[in-house]
């Protein structure tokens, strides 16, 4: 049997993203809410003036393990009429990315797969087999795979791998950085290969289950279109990517909150989804670009005042962005999202509101110190 017969063959055993899996007892201690009063007249404001400018979304910050400030503001739809609550979730684009490198790094935990180990053992006879391309270098945006988004147009596991092996891999940047959508659209695929399971239920039994997250989704598992359950962006998402598809699935499908966000943040530093070896790994510097180093779907960055930061980010043309910052030496996690696209200011360059709600945020804390 070809490669590709087989992987057809095994792909059409693997479940549907809605396949419901029972998680074992987990015990789930409360989040501590103390809202520093301080902090939040201060926060407040900046969120108030974001609100203004068309900001709908949440901010959640942690600090020491409890929950010191957690807001959401503005509306849903783009009549105004639905309020964002505590429970709309925000499409949070490439974070999803951090979300499976978490996964892959218990994949290996477990004994699934090897970091070290050729995407050939678990992808025989494709292009990226015979490059010797590993699954760390699909981790570390090294394998030379841009984001050509060919998996968008694929709901068949083998079909999607076919098409992202299609592409052209930039040779130049085989062992260094170069961002790409579809190593980590391929890293999906690998890992419901060697788990017989989608995407979507690994990431709830492994992760969020764990991590006593109920409430996120993924795409295609939701209706999209339904502000009462999902934040609408500016501009309505292409119908044709709405179903689910490979393309929005490990690089780019999560919806979820600000708070959630901040809460798997605490699980994984705290011990709850890796053990502290595979902590290091995911947060271990992995090359050196513009705004810092690489880390496994996520970015070191020093910030003068806050220190060491593990930056984690999305971004969608249609509106969505988010952020999530754990300022690792000063025991606080930040995490901004928001449907409505970038804050236009006259005069002044358009940043998207993840960026300029986040450095405002980072401004008061370095304040507080």
């Amino acid at each position: 049997m070809s490669s590709r017969l087989y992987l057809a063959a095994l792909f059409a055993l693997i479940p549907i993203a809605g396949t419901t899996v029972l998680p074992a007892e987990v015990d789930c201690p409360a989040v501590e809410h103390r809202p520093d009063r301080d902090l939040g007249q201060a926060i407040d404001p900046v969120v108030d003036a974001a609100v203004a400018d068309g900001f709908a979304g949440g901010v959640a910050l942690m600090r020491d393990g409890m929950m010191v400030y957690e807001r959401v503001a503005g509306f849903s739809d783009a009549r105004r009429t639905v309020p964002i609550t505590a429970k709309t979730l925000f499409h949070v684009a490439s974070i999803t990315k951090y979300i499976t490198a978490v996964l892959v790094l218990k994949a290996a935990e477990e004994e699934r797969l090897e970091l070290t180990g050729s995407v050939g053992e678990l992808a025989p006879g494709t292009t990226l087999a015979g490059r010797g391309a590993t699954i760390f270098d699909l981790l570390a945006h090294r394998s030379g795979l841009g984001s050509s988004y060919a998996a968008e147009n694929e709901a068949d596991g083998a079909k999607a791998l076919a098409a992202i092996d299609s592409q052209p891999v930039d040779t130049t940047k085989v062992g260094s950085f170069k961002y790409s959508n579809d190593g980590y659209d391929l890293l999906a695929i690998l890992l419901e290969r060697v788990y017989g399971r989608s995407y979507e239920v690994l990431v709830r039994e492994k992760l969020f289950s764990p991590a006593c997250l109920e409430r996120p989704r993924f795409w295609a598992d939701i209706d999209l279109t339904d502000p009462r359950r999902v934040s609408q962006p500016l501009r309505k998402v292409p119908r044709k990517l709405r179903k689910r598809n490979y393309g929005m699935i490990g690089s780019a499908g999560l919806l979820i909150t600000a708070a959630d966000l901040v809460r798997f943040q605490r699980a994984v530093w705290g011990g709850r989804l890796l053990s502290k070896a595979s902590v290091a790994q995911l947060s271990a510097p992995q090359g050196t670009i513009s705004i810092g180093q690489v880390a496994l779907g996520a970015f070191l960055i020093d910030h003068p005042d806050l220190g060491k930061v593990l930056s984690v980010r999305g971004y969608e043309d249609w509106g969505d962005n988010a952020i999530l910052n754990h300022y690792i030496d000063r025991g606080m996690i930040l995490a901004v999202v928001t449907s409505k696209g970038p804050a236009e200011e006259p005069g002044r360059k358009p940043f998207p509101f993840r960026t300029r709600v986040s450095r405002a945020v980072e401004e008061i804390l370095a304040r507080q110190l």
